[in-house]
């Protein structure tokens, strides 16, 4: 092939994958489009959208010709559309060939008529059997037989139908943080991991190298299982980062540094629907959940596995398939109603106040507008309160709580102000990102009040 030809074809296979990686994006709500001028997003891509519609699938009909008919169906666009992600360490092994075991997996559920979406992340030790080699860790699947496999075992693990498949390298996901500028993250531990590096507890602006510590490093109090909450954490982050991007050609460029490295199932047709349909998803429309189980400590000699609990699980991806949400209707409205009503419902157990871990963030990016909110705070009996900044700016003044923590978050918004009505929301990982019980974030209309 001459050189001309050969340059051709790199930069076809480049352009033919810019859709591809948009939606990955936006069913990640990394980029909400919403946000920005999609009409031009889209006219940019349509130029290429003849040669994207050639792009071969990463499953192949070869590899699996009935999972490749399903991958290739149209779905019902009032049914959630679900998609595995796969993060790859590809290369990191000199010599190494071939299909390598998966070190992220992620189910992405969305349902684009409601726009909401849920993250389930998979423990990468999960203990499952594959046809042909018996028990092994989940991860292992892609090892063995590629997507093909890796969608087979998470099939069977869930109930879900995978409609689609996307894979991306460790590269790409260093690029693609450096090309947003990096990403704001409170790391509440000193990462020092011999195997992936060292970053200490504190406030960071993580770039692309760091940011792959925080989220491969599984030298953490619990392993895995506190790995995977480092990397809901930091996907909420970026998604909070990526909302805040206005300039168009900041976007192309964090495009122009992915496509070089996904690959995936979706066509460029159901790509343009589902980026258009998914204007004005919010961040906080993404539901973040991970495989229900425990860690057991194996017998001596035998390997170590994550053991998931069938019952929950089942629970859990039934909610998922129903609802697109990790909780049924019922529930959802009863968290609602709790937290809106609170202690005027009369429910509400005694809260000692001096043993909340209490934040209070600044969230009006008025200076000493923090300290002041906490020593009112102090005043009111706390005494376990630490201060900061949010990332983005906000409105309205809101209280995010750690499971199990609901009347504390209730309490400290009435201590705040008896008679304002803020919201007090449940959010586990707001709550692992600023180490605290309750989140007391003060918006602008607090101030003006």
């Amino acid at each position: 092939m001459k050189r001309q030809e050969r340059l051709k074809l790199r930069r076809r296979r480049r352009t033919r994958r810019i859709l591809q990686v948009l939606v990955v994006m936006v069913l990640l709500g990394g980029l909400v489009l919403g946000a920005l001028n999609f009409d031009a997003v889209k006219g940019w891509a349509a130029k290429h959208y003849l040669r994207m519609r050639f792009q071969p699938a990463v499953i192949a009909p070869e590899d699996n010709p009935d999972l490749f008919a399903e991958l290739s169906k149209w779905h019902n666009p009032e049914e959630n559309l679900n998609l595995l992600l796969i993060g790859i360490d590809r290369g990191s092994v000199p010599g190494e060939e071939g299909y390598t075991r998966s070190d992220v997996m992620i189910v992405a559920s969305v349902n684009v008529k409601a726009k909401r979406a849920v993250l389930v992340s998979i423990p990468r030790d999960t203990k499952v059997t594959i046809q042909g080699y018996g028990a092994e860790k989940i991860n292992a699947a892609h090892s063995f037989r590629g997507p093909a496999g890796a969608v087979e075992a998470v099939e069977k693990l869930t109930g879900l139908d995978i409609h689609h498949y996307a894979e991306v390298d460790f590269e790409a996901f260093k690029n693609i943080v450096d090309a947003m500028g990096g990403v704001p993250f409170h790391l509440d531990v000193t990462i020092n991991d011999p195997k992936t590096g060292y970053l200490e507890k504190g406030d960071h602006l993580l770039n692309g190298e760091e940011a792959l510590i925080l989220v491969r490093s599984r030298r953490l109090p619990r392993g895995d299982l506190d790995r995977i909450e480092h990397q809901k954490a930091f996907l909420k982050a970026v998604m909070q980062k990526a909302v805040s991007i206005r300039d168009m050609q900041a976007l192309l460029k964090i495009l122009d540094t992915a496509v070089r490295y996904l690959e995936t199932t979706l066509e460029p047709g159901l790509i343009f629907t589902l980026a258009e349909a998914l204007q004005g998803m919010k961040v906080e429309d993404v539901e973040f959940a991970t495989l229900p189980g425990d860690v057991k400590e194996p017998p001596p000699g035998q390997p170590w596995y994550f053991i998931h609990d069938p019952e929950a699980a089942a629970e859990l991806f039934s909610n998922i398939q129903k609802y697109c949400s990790t909780k049924t209707p019922e529930e959802r409205q009863a968290e609602l109603e709790r937290e809106r009503l609170g202690d005027l419902a009369g429910g509400g157990s005694q809260v000692d106040r001096s043993t909340v871990n209490l934040a209070v963030l600044n969230g009006v990016r008025w200076e000493g507008v923090a300290a002041g909110v906490a020593e009112i705070m102090r005043g009111k009996g706390y005494k376990k309160i630490k201060i900061g900044n949010t990332v983005h700016a906000y409105e309205e003044t809101t209280v995010y709580y750690a499971p199990g923590n609901a009347d504390a978050a209730r309490q400290v918004a009435k201590d705040l102000d008896p008679d304002a009505d803020f919201r007090v929301v449940e959010d586990q990982d707001v709550a692992i990102t600023y180490d605290a019980d309750v989140i007391l974030v003060i918006g602008k209309d607090y101030v003006k009040s």
